[in-house]
């Protein structure tokens, strides 16, 4: 079945790159990222690691998914035709408005996001300790941190535009550093994907700088797991302790590929069971449950991460298994395809604007950012993803007036 998979989702991102002339588009990045995971798995995972196979049923079943987004694309195409020269023109103009039109109000939000993420950092500490504040941030001052990462591509082309203000470059690093003491894995991926898919954009870069920027994206998804398992005990230790560090760095390095393939492995147990489908769906639509139940002061929130471990070896286990798994667990398959079109003819609609009128580029960067992650989990349940969405949203609304600042 590998072969089958191999050759059919090769054949449709050949066909996706003919009609969209990127990689950089939602169909190619997630699909892509299955294409190289189930084989190498599958062929070297369960040699070298001693991981489960995936089975024949997931890997149809996440066939069919990649199927449904290639022909949602295919849709969206058909009713929106590029223009390059006014593409060209649009791009240009976005990015005279970052870096000459609206740099200061952009640097102004960008700064009180690094400082209310900083004021979140302390209060999290003081509460739970800087051991504990894994995923603990709380509190207004953790909703206006989120500014601090979502304006990251634009910070980052400030700098690009002018290497000799080394604020810019200063700024981007606190934030990095902020997101490794929080410990939070995922929000690390998805800022500097982020940030990597915006540029991709902006500068239209060829297809050997965007094989460059993925083993980059591997090589930092290596070294942020040594950062947080290896030298983060270290700093709350407060001296090296080298057999220690040895230690963690080994398992560091272990854990980098369980985290990689520990939801791919995981769908042979999703796909295959499901609970009961109020519940499911109500996980499924955590974000806005939950927002009604805050406005309301209800309480009783839903809490989306399963606490039941999947096993994906004889010793090592995981509690998420990808959007498309996930969603078959919550819902079953008529629903979860429903859920997985509409999601991604939303990010179509915004993507094919984008490509063809140049406009909301830090939104879609944003939007294949996540998609990017979606082999790991549905973060369409996570309130800070889903909010992230609204808040570029408005930004880009704010950086199309007429307004200079």
């Amino acid at each position: 079945m590998e072969f089958i998979f191999t050759f059919v989702i090769s054949t449709l991102i050949y066909f996706e790159y003919k009609l969209y002339k990127t990689f950089l588009n939602p169909f190619i990045i997630i699909s892509g990222i299955y294409l190289l995971m189930i084989p190498f798995n599958n062929f070297f995972g369960v040699r070298l690691l001693d991981f489960y196979k995936v089975d024949s049923d997931s890997i149809v079943y996440i066939l069919y998914f990649l199927i449904i987004i290639f022909l949602i694309s295919i849709f969206f195409r058909l009713f929106k035709k590029k223009d390059a020269n006014s593409y060209t023109y649009n791009i240009q103009n976005y990015e005279h408005n970052i870096t000459k039109t609206y740099s200061k109000f952009i640097l102004l939000l960008f700064c009180i996001g690094v400082l209310a993420k900083y004021i979140s950092l302390f209060q999290s500490i003081n509460m739970y300790g800087i051991e504990n504040i894994k995923g603990k941030s709380f509190g207004i001052f953790a909703h206006i941190g989120s500014l601090s990462t979502i304006l990251l591509p634009y910070t980052l082309i400030l700098y690009l535009d002018n290497k000799k203000k080394a604020h810019y470059l200063i700024l981007i690093i606190l934030v990095f550093f902020n997101l490794f003491l929080f410990g939070g894995k995922y929000n690390i991926f998805i800022s500097f994907i982020h940030m990597i898919i915006f540029y991709g954009i902006i500068r239209n870069i060829n297809i050997r700088k965007t094989l460059k920027y993925v083993l980059l994206t591997v090589f930092v998804g290596v070294l942020v797991f040594i950062g947080i398992y290896a030298v983060k005990p270290l700093i709350t230790l407060g001296y090296f302790d080298k057999n220690l560090f040895i230690v963690s760095l080994e398992f560091s390095v272990k854990h980098f590929f369980s985290y990689l393939f520990g939801p791919l492995i995981s769908t042979n147990y999703f796909f295959h069971n499901n609970i009961d489908s109020i519940q499911g769906i109500s996980i499924m639509f955590t974000v806005p449950i939950n927002i009604v139940k805050a406005i309301f002061s209800t309480g009783d929130y839903i809490y989306p991460a399963y606490t039941f471990p999947v096993p994906i070896s004889d010793i090592l286990n995981t509690n998420v298994g990808g959007l498309f798994a996930e969603s078959v667990y919550n819902s079953g398959f008529l629903v979860a395809t429903i859920y997985i079109t509409v999601f991604f003819s939303i990010v179509y609609y915004f993507y094919n604007n984008a490509m063809s009128a140049g406009g909301n580029i830090a939104l879609v960067a944003y939007m294949l950012s996540v998609i990017s992650m979606m082999f790991f989990g549905n973060f369409l349940t996570l309130s800070g993803i889903v909010l992230n969405f609204i808040y570029l949203y408005v930004i880009e609304i704010i950086l199309k007036k007429k307004i200079v600042f």
